[in-house]
């Protein structure tokens, strides 16, 4: 139990850090007029709506690959090694916290659910599990 718990608290808490950041302080709004402040004498600000839409698609694929990576590593424990099972379990498990991620959006007026982005945290968690299987041919 100790051992399971070792490798499954990061997934719980990185789960809790992306959930939080469905709130309206996370909200393209806000991260744009951030940008507008620091860029906006020296970008048009077509530009930094942007940069600001590219900005927010990385996050989500960089944040959403690193559940699924941990998700990997969770069903993995103690062993060593690749297996597709453990793959999957990432992937699950990054598609259930995505899908209630676009969920909770949904009810908060200044962002919106969208599945285009449920299919974007997952291709985070795929190029995750890529990386894990290239890692495992290498070793």
């Amino acid at each position: 139990m100790r051992g399971a718990f070792r490798f499954w608290a990061p997934v719980v808490v990185w789960s809790i850090v992306l959930l939080l950041t469905s709130s309206d302080l996370f909200s393209s709004h806000h991260s744009g007029s951030i940008l507008e402040t620091l860029f906006g004498r020296y970008l048009s600000h077509d530009r930094i709506e942007s940069f600001n839409f590219f900005f927010r698609k990385c996050m989500h694929l960089t944040g959403y690959g690193i559940l699924g990576w941990l998700g990997f590593r969770a069903a993995r424990g103690e062993e060593r090694g690749f297996a597709m099972r453990w793959a999957v379990a990432g992937m699950l498990v990054t598609l259930a916290i995505a899908s209630v991620d676009e969920w909770h959006q949904t009810f908060i007026p200044s962002r919106g659910g969208s599945p285009d982005d449920v299919l974007l945290d997952c291709c985070g968690a795929a190029i995750a599990q890529l990386f894990a299987a290239v890692r495992n041919l290498r070793r």
